[in-house]
C-alpha cells in the first residue's frame, strides 16, 4: 500500500465527497433525468479506488 501524505489524503477525501454527492444526485434524479449508467459506473469505480487508497 502506498504511503500518502496529508495533502494527498485531503485531496482524496475531497474527491470522495464530490463522488458521493454526485452518485446521490444520480440516484435522486434517476426518474426525471433518465439513467446515465456510464457515468454512474465510472463514479462507483472511482469511489472504490479512493476507498482502497485511503483505508
Amino acid at each position: 500500500m502506498p504511503v500518502i501524505d496529508r495533502q494527498m489524503k485531503m485531496k482524496l477525501q475531497a474527491e470522495m465527497a464530490y463522488v458521493s454527492e454526485r452518485l446521490e444526485q444520480i440516484k435522486q434524479n434517476r426518474d426525471s433525468q433518465g439513467i446515465n449508467r456510464e457515468e454512474e459506473e465510472v463514479l462507483q469505480k472511482r469511489k472504490k479506488d479512493i476507498m482502497n487508497q485511503l483505508y
